[in-house]
């Protein structure tokens, strides 16, 4: 394959695109679209779910309770949005516990950005239940609010849902974007480990006030919702990391400098070809050693997987990572998580490929070139860096293209500003203005795009205006 030199900001290793002869048998036959169904099947049940409970009160003549008067119908609107606010929490619950077939369907940025999502509806229905419930139960008894509520308070069960819903305020300040880029992410974690302290402490109250759980059919389903949320959380936070990290005993073996401040961490353990890994996946990991066994961090893999050794590639970011670059050392014992995301093979949908890596996220595409059964001439990789230094596993990135048949596009320099004062994506002096001036095919194409999230949304809506269907399109964050 021969390298042509572009000006200095690009370049390039440029087989022409290549269509298939007429009749042939792609070897990249589509597969994504059962993800997609899978979606709607999803989507269709988080709706619904909301409903049951709704259900049960019916059920329970709450209906006719709430038409029966004022005070009814204040007590009758504040249990319904405790009912239906108490679902989504559940749902919450289920979207942040890494449910394989939750994170197939949805990919980890995407459940936890619907997770993020239901959080402001979620709390505000649990502070409408308290006021409406509050308002009702003091006119019913022709007492001020203040009298009503110190004679719940009374009652053990309506005290620690209180106590559950001040937690969950605290949970719900600390993921304000502004609190959120103050607190070190230890720190937000930790506030965010509330959740199920609060929930914990007001799931009594759920089966002693009111009459829809009191009892029957009712209570003992609500009560199975519980238990079997909680079973998968605890399974699949805890448990299976736990389980995993034993039965693999992952150990650091190197950390090479592989580009200006990044390094390779490469590991081994036991039965590898066993851990479910797929190309261009992530991991959350934790490295065992004196001040580094604290810090989880999201890294994904870096190369393709082949049952032997595991390798991530972190750039120095951080006090975090630049912890991790200087003191990590061969023989350190790894905690993780995983694996986990949607940036893998089986999410394409066509016979094309478009690869998109900026900074750190040149590590997945680098590990999904590897593993893509791609026709000479059908996938183009473009990786982004503020120089030519600064792209990691560059000698490795270039053989894998010329054995593959990769279309490689180093994109260099800093970047471009707009009329407007904006930044582009790409670097200055660049001769392509967009995306598809690099990726002439993209319109037939799968774009796959890793990168920090400004530019990652550029490329994405590059790609949205030159007509590519958001069914097509792969980015992926690596989300906390």
């Amino acid at each position: 394959m021969t390298q042509t030199t572009a000006p200095a900001d690009i370049r390039a290793d440029h087989p022409a695109p290549v269509r298939p002869p007429a009749g042939e048998p792609s070897r990249l036959a589509p597969r994504g679209r059962g993800p997609a169904r899978a979606r709607g099947v999803l989507t269709v049940l988080a709706w619904v779910w909301p409903a049951v409970p709704v259900v049960a009160w019916l059920a329970t003549g709450g209906l006719s309770q709430a038409a029966s008067s004022p005070a009814g119908l204040l007590t009758g609107a504040g249990i319904l949005s405790g009912l239906v606010a108490t679902a989504i929490v559940v749902e919450m619950l289920w979207l942040a516990a890494r449910v394989p077939a939750v994170e197939r369907v949805l990919g980890h940025d995407r459940a936890l950005r619907i997770h993020a999502s239901l959080g402001k509806p979620a709390f505000l229905g649990l502070v409408f239940h308290g006021l409406f419930v509050v308002a009702g139960y003091a006119l019913a008894d022709g007492l001020t609010w203040w009298g009503e509520f110190g004679q719940l308070w009374a009652t053990n069960d309506a005290a620690l849902a209180v106590v559950g819903l001040l937690l969950l305020a605290v949970v719900a300040a600390s993921s304000v974007a502004m609190a959120r880029a103050r607190l070190p992410h230890e720190v937000w974690f930790g506030i965010h480990l509330l959740t199920y302290v609060a929930v914990a402490v007001s799931l009594p109250h759920q089966f002693t006030m009111g009459e829809v759980f009191a009892s029957g059919l009712a209570a003992a389903g609500w009560l199975a919702v519980w238990v079997v949320t909680a079973f998968v959380v605890l399974t699949y936070r805890v448990f299976l990391p736990l389980f995993a990290t034993l039965e693999h005993r992952l150990v650091v073996t190197a950390v090479t400098p592989v580009a200006r401040d990044t390094v390779a961490i490469d590991m081994s353990g036991r039965r590898l070809d066993r851990i479910g890994l797929e190309a261009g996946q992530f991991f959350t990991w934790r490295f065992l050693a004196p001040g580094l066994w604290w810090h989880g961090h999201p890294f994904s893999v870096s190369a393709t997987p082949d049952g032997q050794r595991v390798r991530i590639t972190i750039r120095r970011s951080g006090a975090g990572t630049d912890l991790i670059a200087t003191r990590l050392r061969p023989g350190t014992p790894v905690l993780f998580a995983g694996p986990y995301g949607v940036f893998t093979e089986r999410m394409r949908t066509t016979d094309r490929v478009v690869l998109v890596g900026v900074g750190s996220g040149i590590a997945p595409v680098l590990s999904l070139m590897g593993d893509l059964p791609v026709r000479p001439g059908a996938a183009t990789a473009i990786v982004r860096a503020g120089s030519v230094e600064e792209i990691p596993h560059r000698a490795e990135l270039h053989t894998l293209a010329a054995t593959r048949g990769v279309r490689l596009i180093e994109l260099v320099g800093s970047r471009r500003r707009h009329a407007d004062g904006s930044a582009s994506w790409l670097p200055e002096g660049a001769r392509a203005t967009s995306l598809r001036d690099l990726a002439p095919d993209l319109a037939d194409a799968d774009l796959y795009v890793c990168g920090p999230g400004p530019v990652r949304e550029q490329v994405v809506g590059e790609a949205l205006v030159a007509g590519l269907p958001p069914a097509r399109i792969h980015a992926e964050a690596f989300a906390w």
